[in-house]
């Protein structure tokens, strides 16, 4: 329904009435629009000003008089059908790219992935990538993911995952905390000749202790990147600052050279 504009005569039967916003009685030569919903008369210009009919509760708004609805009267516009099928066409092309579009690959490329968490400094993370590097671009079978942290920050992420029973397959501890997390948590791997039985092996250059999950699912690889960080890291002389601060191995603790030794 679409409103008409017309100029009123004398003989209008309109004349006298009032318009419903400016409530004004219509005269001779005035433009009015008849609501063509309710059949309300308004001013030509009050038509506009309102966006519509005036009356209470009609929900009739202006089409080609004012050419804008008023917000929230009358059903919305019809969809261009151009605009329709423009949007479906892009949501398509989204479900296909997702489809379609490859994944990031895999660095570990089908090998066995062992997880390393350690505490670095930039120097020590810089030596580790390189050495962490050197075996991922040779080895067809184990890819060692390296994490670090700060010595501030490892235990807090190491206790939180070990909760978890996500722990990385291998990572370090302080003395101290080897020793009670072994007694209360039983969270490392048993290491040894079947003789003597150890759970961690000397870091090399810190008073820390690496050792290998009790969860892993990978012992035997997880072995093999111990091995190879043990004979890689570079190694400082603990001894005599043992000696000066008469700190004792942790009993459960094996010397690098006696793991390195073991037929793993």
């Amino acid at each position: 329904m679409e409103e008409k504009l017309e100029v009123l005569d004398p003989q209008s039967r309109f004349i006298g009435r009032k318009c419903p916003r400016c409530e004004q009685e219509f005269a001779a030569g005035d433009e009015v629009v008849e609501c063509p919903r309710c059949h309300m008369v308004h001013h030509a210009a009050c038509w506009k000003e309102n966006g519509g009919c005036a009356r209470r509760g009609c929900p009739q708004v202006a089409k080609t008089v004012v050419g804008e609805r008023r917000t929230g009267d009358g059903p919305p516009p019809p969809l261009n059908p151009k605009y329709v099928m423009l949007a479906v066409g892009v949501v398509i092309a989204l479900i296909v790219l997702t489809i379609i579009w490859p994944k990031p690959s895999d660095p570990a490329a089908g090998r066995i992935k062992i997880s390393v968490l350690l505490e670095a400094s930039f120097d020590e993370l810089t030596q580790l990538n390189q050495i962490v590097g050197e075996f991922n671009s040779t080895s067809d079978e184990i890819y060692i993911e390296l994490q670090t942290t700060s010595l501030s920050m490892i235990e807090n992420q190491l206790f939180t995952r070990m909760a978890a029973g996500e722990a990385p397959d291998i990572f370090s501890l302080p003395y101290d905390r080897f020793e009670r997390i072994q007694e209360e948590l039983g969270a490392m791997y048993p290491l040894g000749d079947g003789t003597n039985r150890f759970y961690g092996v000397q870091h090399p250059s810190q008073l820390r202790v690496l050792s290998i999950f009790v969860y892993t699912k990978h012992p035997d690889a997880a072995i093999t990147v111990l091995r190879y960080l043990l004979e890689e890291m570079p190694r400082r002389d603990l001894a005599e600052f043992k000696a000066q601060a008469h700190i004792i191995d942790p009993e459960r603790m094996m010397d690098i050279d006696t793991f390195l030794s073991l037929p793993y």
